[in-house]
């Protein structure tokens, strides 16, 4: 058997190196590695001569994921959030991805979602859609986008997520995004150790009575989630609509939630639960 020459045997190795660092890789990294005179054009020929030989998928323009060995590239699904996290490198995942993320997430979801300044369009790929979405107005007047925002590390890679007291408070600001009322609040019921500081802070930079309210009314359902603290209920009822509002859709049948003026479906209402028929 024919030996590799030293060169090309460390060639070799930087480039599995490159792939183990970067396994869904942009092709403006690969370019940076490479340095040197006509490093995008070598790039995009190494791009394509590795898709041609299988070790890479091409999921957009100038984005490819790293095929594990013996697995065929139209048989791999590269990890939706590491994908979320190459689209835009200040990608913050947020909505249901952060709540999957933090491990509360009851179903699965086929929309990711990721706050970013360069927001693009929607990315369609393997029954999944990757939505851009801007920073909440809010936080970029205040200059905090990254308040409430943790750091996890996914195969090598850092990705940046919504914590859980933002994504507690951002799936009731658009429950689209976290697969509707029902989903948001079971899967939040399990988070726990919350810093409602933050919290807190957060709801002031938002600064929406049905927040406040629908917070407030969630964390009296569940006390068990931020030790039921009942002296932060009070603030946050002083802050609750003055009106009665719909959480969710508007649907005959609707209880109202008295402290919270809210009206909510009757199987998650405050006094039937979520297993049980209405009192």
């Amino acid at each position: 058997m024919a030996m590799k020459s030293k060169p090309e045997a460390t060639r070799g190795h930087r480039l599995e190196w490159l792939f183990a660092r970067h396994p869904v890789l942009v092709l403006e990294t690969w370019a940076r590695y490479i340095k040197g005179p006509n490093s995008g054009k070598r790039a995009v020929d190494k791009a394509k001569y590795y898709c041609e030989t299988g070790r890479l998928k091409r999921l957009t323009r100038g984005l490819y994921a790293v095929v594990p060995p013996g697995v065929k590239p139209d048989k791999f699904i590269a990890d939706p959030y590491l994908v979320a996290a190459a689209l835009r490198s200040d990608s913050i995942l947020s909505h249901h991805a952060a709540l999957d993320l933090l491990g509360v997430a009851r179903s699965l979801f086929n929309r990711i979602t990721y706050y970013t300044a360069s927001p693009r369009r929607p990315l369609t790929l393997d029954g999944m859609a990757w939505h851009a979405l801007n920073h909440p107005m809010a936080l970029k007047r205040a200059r905090k986008i990254d308040l409430g925002v943790v750091s996890i590390d996914r195969q090598g890679v850092i990705i940046k997520h919504t914590g859980a007291e933002r994504t507690l408070v951002e799936g009731f600001a658009a429950l689209e995004w976290v697969g509707g009322l029902e989903e948001h609040v079971e899967s939040a019921a399990a988070m726990r150790d919350l810093d409602l500081d933050i919290l807190e802070k957060y709801l002031g930079l938002m600064n929406r009575r049905i927040l406040y309210s629908a917070v407030g009314w969630f964390l009296e359902k569940h006390p068990e989630v931020a030790d039921g603290d009942e002296t932060l209920l009070r603030r946050m009822e002083k802050q609750a609509p003055r009106q009665p509002l719909y959480l969710g859709s508007r649907k005959a049948g609707a209880r109202l939630e008295k402290r919270w003026n809210l009206l909510v479906p009757p199987h998650l209402s405050i006094k039937s639960g979520f297993e049980g028929a209405p009192q």
